[in-house]
């Protein structure tokens, strides 16, 4: 037998061992299969629970002169505690990056309490005025519609920063406002049945303008994922909300004191109102 024809048997032997190692099919090799848990663009929805600390001021610019110590003046600043929710998709644009978008509903309330003095005069001797303490409580309650949208970044796989656009559209508001006289005095507040009383409750709503109907800003806030079943995750986050304007600029006049000092023209300017929120949220990963 020639030489070569010895050899044939194991040429055939090794290119068989060769395509057997080989995908056929695929001549560039089969394709990695990626764990589920593990995808390109993985996509999250999440629904927050959130307590705001709101903190409200405006400036007061009287005209000609400011009173003194008038109950007018309690309603420069004011803060309080209020809920929100909001409902949230995340969509992966990296391992460590999402692009965000939410919806919710938004209530913030601000308030304050404290004494100011207004003029008595005396119902039985008009010439007799006296200046009496008056305590005054107030609170504000506005509610929003939001819708936002911004990026996640996670440092850590437990730690994320985020931040974004905000636009709050109002839905309705209130405001109520107790004012009490002294049981010291004989003075008090003439009701419309013409008696003398000495708590004066008020409740009004203002409407568009001078609230503003949209309101805009930025969110800023970091958060910390806590696992707690497969593709479940808790989010406590810590945001601060930084808003346009809630109001225009509000005329009116100050006339708790128009005896001993005289009516003053009070106009409330530069209304702001801002936002620390405690938000929990439940995530899950679809």
């Amino acid at each position: 037998m020639q030489p070569w024809l010895r050899i044939l048997p194991l040429l055939f032997g090794l290119l068989c061992s060769a395509l057997a190692q080989e995908d056929i099919l695929r001549p560039r090799g089969a394709p990695i299969m990626a764990s589920p848990h593990e995808r390109a663009l993985p996509i999250m929805l999440g629904i927050e629970g959130a307590l705001n600390w709101n903190t409200a001021s405006q400036t007061l610019q009287y005209s000609p002169f400011q009173p003194t110590n008038t109950p007018t003046q309690l309603f420069k600043s004011g803060s309080g505690f209020s809920p929100a929710v909001r409902v949230l998709a995340d969509i992966g644009l990296s391992p460590a990056l999402g692009f965000q978008l939410h919806v919710g509903y938004d209530v913030k309330t601000w308030g304050r309490s404290g004494t100011a003095e207004a003029d008595c005069q005396n119902l039985l001797n008009p010439t007799l005025v006296t200046v009496i303490p008056v305590s005054v409580d107030w609170t504000f309650t506005a509610e929003y519609l939001t819708a936002g949208a911004g990026l996640r970044y996670a440092v850590t796989p437990h730690l994320w920063l985020t931040g974004g656009v905000t636009a709050h559209f109002h839905r309705s508001n209130r405001q109520k406002t107790t004012y009490s006289a002294s049981q010291d005095t004989s003075c008090g507040f003439l009701g419309p049945d013409g008696q003398l009383h000495r708590t004066l409750q008020i409740e009004a709503e203002f409407d568009s303008p001078p609230i503003k109907s949209t309101r805009f800003g930025v969110e800023l806030g970091a958060g910390y994922v806590v696992p707690i079943a497969h593709r479940l995750w808790l989010v406590p986050r810590l945001q601060f909300q930084l808003l346009s304007s809630f109001r225009d600029d509000l005329d009116g006049t100050d006339a708790w004191k128009p005896y001993t000092e005289g009516p003053a023209n009070v106009r409330g300017r530069n209304a702001s109102q801002y936002s620390l929120q405690l938000l929990v949220g439940l995530w899950f990963g679809l």
